[in-house]
């Protein structure tokens, strides 16, 4: 059954979600609210939207509604600079810390969804620590959605859910199924402990002297107005220890939100991860570059460089890093990608963005640049890392937004493409109407807005659809 949400009860469907969980869903997700709403009155029996509101006073209703509208869309080893960066200058820290405090680690996954995400740092956790006899170790995941829970804790997924593990991973990690599907090792299982928990409403699941090494709170924030996403800031600024890291999303940012915490990247070039820490002391917070836009300002990187170096502990050995390109350079470098585009040379505009990509502080146009030549390419894998580091560098790149969503389409992943195309448009819309991209073949910014906002209509149309 097809539900049509007159504006009274989307207004009162809208402000019921955002009240009990926080979330809030713009007109654009008008049409997946209702088709959550036409498959909770189905399996109720119901024919009015108006005999379904009156339902949501009951707790477990109000659970399944939670289940429907928010969408468990994940994998394992998800991000590959993210799972890098934890791999190789993360959970190493924080090993050598825990070393040090009585061999106590704890990582939340905050907004876990289906496990892919907790799961995937047990097994990382496992490759550096195959023992954990004489460790207090463990891996708390939580979700507001029951149903992704249970599937989380049987620990049974298919292909798509794997593909981006190595076969290596996969032999390590999971056991094959006779259906062809893949179960999580025990050893892994054991580092995770699932609870149901909600970001808004509770507080958070750890006693109050209790302190977190690590959050992962990625793709959660997205569904969040700016004063729920600053007061979740300011709870796991409390619960996590001085030095602690946090992990957001790719289109996530604290830029405007936070102080809280300081920017840091993991790595360099396309390796390069951009991860949060908790400020250890109040006096860091005006000190310590507080976010991505930040970064780019001029006069900021022997600044940044020393306070980095200040703040990273004494037994964390600093990643290698090729020698920046200066200022000048790195003009001349990103014009000369812009030259090769023009003329169609997209494999010299790729190398030649990737060169100034080494820029410190990074600078968000070689990412978008660089990205633009691998779509170009026809390589949409490899330009989703340089997109997604272009917006979180500059959130307001609205032609980034635009060629991500564009990626993420082609890769047949149209929940996170129409977000994009969403962010697309209302970045572009606060530009001047009669800008052009010459390198999107000088499109205006009016008709890239109308057309961003028809795929997105389009990829969530089809979605009710195919689910429906």
């Amino acid at each position: 059954m097809k539900v049509a949400l007159t504006q009274e009860e989307f207004d009162a469907l809208r402000s019921y979600l955002a009240r009990v969980a926080g979330l809030v869903f713009d007109e654009a997700r008008r049409e997946s609210v209702a088709y959550s709403v036409a498959e909770r009155m189905r399996a109720l029996g119901l024919r009015e939207v108006r005999a379904y509101l009156a339902r949501l006073d009951d707790p477990v209703e109000r659970q399944h509604l939670l289940d429907e509208v928010t969408i468990q869309e994940t994998h394992f080893f998800r991000n590959p600079p993210q799972v890098r960066a934890l791999r190789l200058h993360v959970l190493p820290e924080l090993l050598r810390h825990a070393e040090a405090h009585g061999r106590r680690l704890r990582i939340w996954s905050a907004g876990c969804s289906t496990g892919e995400e907790p799961y995937t740092v047990a097994m990382v956790l496992r490759e550096l620590l195959p023992s954990t006899a004489g460790w207090d170790v463990k891996v708390v995941a939580t979700d507001v959605s029951a149903r992704a829970l249970a599937a989380a804790r049987a620990g049974r997924y298919g292909a798509r859910a794997v593909q981006m593990a190595s076969p290596e991973e996969l032999a390590r990690h999971f056991v094959a199924a006779p259906d062809g599907g893949h179960e999580v090792r025990p050893e892994v299982r054991e580092l995770v402990e699932f609870r149901h928990h909600n970001l808004v409403t509770e507080a958070v699941p750890f006693a109050p002297s209790e302190r977190i090494d690590l959050v992962l709170c990625r793709n959660v924030t997205i569904y969040f107005g700016r004063e729920t996403t600053r007061t979740l800031m300011s709870r796991l600024h409390t619960c996590l220890r001085d030095g602690g890291y946090l992990f957001l999303g790719h289109s996530e940012t604290l830029w405007q939100v936070s102080e809280d915490f300081r920017l840091v990247a993991l790595g360099s070039g396309e390796d390069a991860a951009f991860v949060y820490r908790r400020n250890d002391r109040p006096e860091e917070r005006r000190s310590v570059l507080p976010d991505r836009r930040t970064l780019q300002e001029p006069g900021h990187a022997e600044r940044r460089t020393e306070v980095r170096r200040q703040a990273a502990p004494a037994r964390v050995p600093a990643p290698a890093a090729p020698s920046a390109p200066a200022v000048s350079g790195v003009d001349d470098l990103l014009a000369q990608a812009k030259a090769a585009l023009s003329a169609g040379r997209y494999e010299d505009a790729a190398g030649l963005a990737a060169e100034a990509s080494t820029a410190s502080p990074p600078r968000a146009e070689a990412f978008y640049l660089r990205g633009l030549a691998l779509v170009d390419l026809g390589r949409d894998d490899d330009a989703l890392v340089e997109l997604r580091k272009a917006v979180y560098l500059e959130p307001d790149r609205g032609f980034a937004h635009f060629l991500l969503a564009g990626a993420l389409d082609r890769l047949d992943q149209p929940v996170l493409a129409a977000r994009a195309y969403a962010a697309a448009a209302d970045t572009l819309g606060s530009q001047p109407a009669d800008a052009t991209a010459e390198e999107l073949g000088g499109r205006s910014v009016r008709e890239l807005v109308q057309l961003c906002r028809q795929l997105e209509h389009r990829l969530l149309g089809g979605l009710a659809e195919g689910v429906g």
